[in-house]
């Protein structure tokens, strides 16, 4: 009887991993980040100290529109060079000598990318098995475990898509996860995916699409930026009240409705990777305003960053600068479960504004992304994380750790209150904040603005209230039946 009772309690044990053991963290790293003129060290793939992600995607390769082959696009990944030496391909596989499980993808595509080439691939079945055949020639060639397709335009014809390229688009997938199947040692086959429910409908067969993918990561992010003239965070958890608001696109416009929008067209949860943004969208407020709140009218894109010198963003290492050193005000905003900061000067004629992720915000979206059972978080990108440690006072990669301390531990709740920020950050928000894994519809937004805001303890800012069904609760009902 014992026996049995100890062979019971061990299946339980082993249990309590399952749902852990396949999670993934997909990283995305960006090959123009090497270019950066910075004081720091450049982030070289080889150079990465601590290797939590379980994925690794290098971006981008671009599909020559003519002869539908995979090509670099920068001299560097595939070549020696004075100015950065060992090809930047290379260098991420090397990254295998320390972690044989890592698996490393090339991402083909992106924004700039267009629809050309892909439109040309989906011309005939001819144009599909050529791009097929040079896809694993360039895989084999460069010791890629697999390709991520990156086309983010798919059924948008504004964007130059085909009529057609919806169900062109699955079948080409169709015939690229068959094809990678029929290797001893099957290739990868990923995407990186719209969070927007009308070009979801616009670009997807949904079911078929997510069947014949090893995982989808969804883009929750970008839902605002200088393009609304108004300020806006960059992936809010939730969206605001649809009844209190007459902008349609507050009801969509945040990482919980798209992430069921997916899950209601029909891709399997364990599919679905949260896509999280490791910088922030930033305005400049218009002049003469006093309001600091999100909806404050902008005049245009926040200035550049320091490192990344690219106007309207700025990376979590630089966010992390300007609330230390420059000692812009932190607020988090109830609402959308994700924070928002500005800069301290009240007379100045460019406060600056941005909204972004941070250790408090990203605990609660992969709780969030456990909650629904999903197969993982994808992170655009590693490159943006305070990587060398010198910025946020977290040590270095301290978003990736988050990530990976909260998506494979079974403790919960005591991991979503143990969040940690720095210490020059000030803090302004409401009394207190609970984690709702699924919220439909949140309270009226409070206005705030440079006078009107009252501190509060650091303890207050963060409720213990997230609640998960874990295995681990198999466990303590096992335990007490043999004590018995």
């Amino acid at each position: 009887m014992h026996l049995c009772r100890l062979q019971l309690f061990f299946f339980f044990v082993l249990l309590s991993y399952v749902s852990t053991i396949d999670m993934r963290i997909v990283c995305y790293y960006t090959n123009w980040s090497v270019y950066r003129v910075t004081d720091i060290p450049i982030l070289y793939p080889d150079k990465i100290k601590s290797l939590h992600c379980t994925h690794m995607h290098i971006a981008f390769a671009i599909i020559n529109p003519i002869t539908l082959r995979i090509e670099p696009s920068e001299k560097h990944d595939t070549h020696y060079t004075d100015a950065f030496d060992t090809p930047l391909y290379l260098r991420m596989n090397s990254l295998k000598k320390r972690k044989s499980s890592l698996k490393i993808l090339v991402a083909v595509g992106g924004w700039t990318a267009g629809s050309e080439a892909f439109n040309n691939i989906l011309t005939n079945s001819s144009t599909r098995t050529l791009f097929i055949r040079h896809t694993k020639q360039f895989l084999r060639q460069w010791n890629f475990d697999g390709i991520d397709l990156d086309w983010e335009f798919p059924g948008d014809i504004e964007r130059g898509a085909m009529n057609n390229s919806r169900e062109q688009f699955n079948i080409l997938i169709k015939e690229i996860h068959e094809s990678f199947h029929n290797e001893s040692n099957p290739f990868l086959l990923t995407a990186a995916v719209t969070a927007d429910p009308t070009k979801i409908d616009q670009g997807y067969v949904v079911p078929d699409f997510c069947h014949y993918l090893d995982y989808v990561s969804v883009m929750t992010y970008d839902y605002y930026g200088t393009w609304d003239n108004v300020t806006g965070i960059n992936a809010p958890l939730y969206g605001r009240n649809s009844s209190t608001e007459d902008d349609d696109d507050g009801q969509w416009k945040n990482v919980n409705t798209s992430m069921h929008y997916w899950l209601s067209k029909g891709c399997p949860a364990n599919k679905l990777n949260l896509g999280l943004a490791l910088y922030g969208r930033s305005f400049t407020l218009a002049n003469g305003t006093d309001s600091v709140s999100i909806g404050t009218e902008t005049s245009g894109r926040g200035l550049a960053g320091p490192f990344t010198k690219e106007s309207g963003t700025l990376a979590y290492f630089e966010i992390c600068q300007k609330l230390r050193v420059y000692n812009w005000t932190r607020v988090f905003d109830a609402d959308a479960q994700a924070p928002y900061a500005f800069s301290s000067s009240i007379n100045s004629l460019d406060v600056q504004w941005v909204g972004y992720d941070d250790l408090q915000s990203v605990t609660v979206k992969v709780l969030h992304a456990k909650t629904l059972d999903l197969g993982g978080i994808m992170v655009w990108s590693i490159d943006q994380d305070d990587y060398s440690g010198l910025f946020c006072g977290q040590g270095e990669f301290p978003v990736i750790r988050r990530i990976h301390d909260i998506l494979f531990s079974t403790d919960n709740d005591n991991k979503q209150n143990s969040f940690n920020t720095t210490e020059a950050t000030k803090f302004r928000t409401k009394p207190k904040i609970s984690f709702v894994p699924i919220q439909r519809f949140t309270p009226k937004r409070q206005k705030i603005t440079l006078t009107s805001m009252q501190s509060i303890p650091k303890s207050k800012i963060f409720n213990r209230g997230a609640k998960k069904n874990s295995p681990f609760y198999f466990l303590f009902i096992v335990w007490v039946y043999y004590l018995i």
